[in-house]
């Protein structure tokens, strides 16, 4: 069982994935919001984060650069609904798992999750 966070300002969007994830056995923080999600990580650090770049509050990889300095280890996987070359590149260069365009097949979703995981296990 995997720590995972899910940020999304898409409450359906985080829903789903929480079911899927939970499902699978894992325990599952969903966050609509940059602020409440950067307050969470202050205490906690999830083995996954599934990070949405277009949020209301803030961009997505304001997480992302929040997260690397002091949780370098947590694999991230971004997923978004507005791709462009500029957040993939910066994204990849901050050290994610994978990045998924929505909408995201939840075949393609555990999938990506599962590679994660194996990689952070192998890791430590």
């Amino acid at each position: 069982m995997a720590l995972i966070m899910v940020v999304d300002d898409e409450k359906d969007a985080c829903r789903l994935m929480l079911r899927v994830l939970a499902r699978l056995g894992h325990e599952v923080h969903a966050f609509y919001e940059v602020k409440s999600a950067s307050r969470w990580l202050e205490d906690h650090e999830p083995d996954l984060v599934l990070l949405d770049i277009k949020l209301k509050d803030d961009d997505g990889l304001s997480i992302l650069r929040l997260l690397r300095p002091h949780r370098p280890a947590v694999k991230v996987i971004v997923i978004t609904g507005f791709p462009s070359a500029e957040t993939a590149q910066e994204a990849r260069r901050l050290g994610i798992e994978d990045y998924l365009v929505k909408p995201v097949e939840l075949e393609d979703l555990e999938y990506s999750v599962n590679m994660a995981l194996e990689k952070r296990a192998s890791v430590q």
